[in-house]
């Protein structure tokens, strides 16, 4: 379990020194439609403080699917079948058949490929990266308790943050 964790923590340290090519184009039709790994597109919603809020039902069950699509493409990337690069876009592309696009999802993964970009071009070392990384979960940790409209499932964030071993969004 420490290993996996541990391996884990490297590979998001090391796909902060990865490049930022651009993300992979996916219409959001509003409807459900199969992607290339049999996984199934979902239209985001959002919560509105009206009534309690509560977390989409796969949304852990997400977070673990993220976790283990994050692992194979490590070993993918330590195999050298696919590059640090190829991995992020690979795993963006995965979040967004998943979860789809929402609005606390969508900004931590584009804070979190500045990172990797700044990273890449030596402007921060992967301890300042990382740091950068923790800055922002904590900033959207603070703004959660005050947001009136919530996204269901905020499960690459909630990812990240258990990889960083913060306190999900809940």
């Amino acid at each position: 379990m420490m290993k996996s964790a541990l391996s884990m923590a490297v590979f998001a340290i090391a796909l902060s020194a990865c490049v930022q090519l651009p993300a992979p184009v996916i219409q959001n039709t509003g409807s459900t439609t199969p992607d290339y790994s049999g996984l199934t597109r979902t239209t985001p919603t959002t919560q509105v403080s009206s009534g309690k809020y509560k977390l989409a039902s796969s949304h852990w069950s997400d977070v673990a699917k993220i976790r283990e699509e994050a692992r194979r493409l490590n070993q993918q990337v330590g195999s050298n079948k696919i590059t640090k690069v190829q991995a992020a876009q690979y795993l963006n592309r995965f979040r967004l058949n998943l979860v789809g696009s929402n609005s606390v999802d969508d900004p931590v993964y584009e804070m979190y490929l500045r990172s990797v970009v700044d990273s890449q071009r030596g402007v921060i070392d992967s301890t300042q990266s990382k740091a950068n990384v923790e800055s922002a979960l904590k900033g959207w940790q603070q703004r959660w308790k005050h947001m009136d409209s919530r996204p269901t499932n905020p499960a690459f964030t909630n990812f990240l943050l258990e990889l960083m071993n913060m306190e999900p969004l809940k």
